[in-house]
């Protein structure tokens, strides 16, 4: 029996996203894995292991715009806050990640 590559097993969403200060708008992916989730921009990279993450929190401006999903975590050396903004919709994003093992 052949064993399972974590990177067979990624998944990949796009979007838009936000670490402490940094803020990117295009080009932003997220990658989730069994083991941890991987905000990627064009110049940096953001990781929040599996038992770094303390849970998921729904994040809004002005309650209907830039509707993302935020990343509650104790990630050392991660900025705070962590927000994703999908490009899909954030109740089907939500539910894939539950799909995924990450609710």
């Amino acid at each position: 029996m052949q064993e399972s590559n974590e990177a067979d097993d990624a998944v990949e969403f796009g979007g838009s996203m936000r670490a402490g200060h940094f803020t990117a708008q295009l080009f932003v992916k997220l990658v989730v894995t069994r083991t941890k989730l991987v905000l990627r921009t064009s110049l940096h990279t953001f990781q929040i292991d599996r038992e770094n993450l303390r849970g998921l929190g729904d994040t809004a401006i002005f309650g209907i715009f830039k509707r993302g999903i935020r990343f509650h975590h104790c990630q050392p050396n991660l900025a705070q806050p962590v927000v994703f903004y999908p490009s899909m919709d954030r109740e089907a994003f939500r539910q894939r990640l539950r799909e995924l093992g990450w609710e």
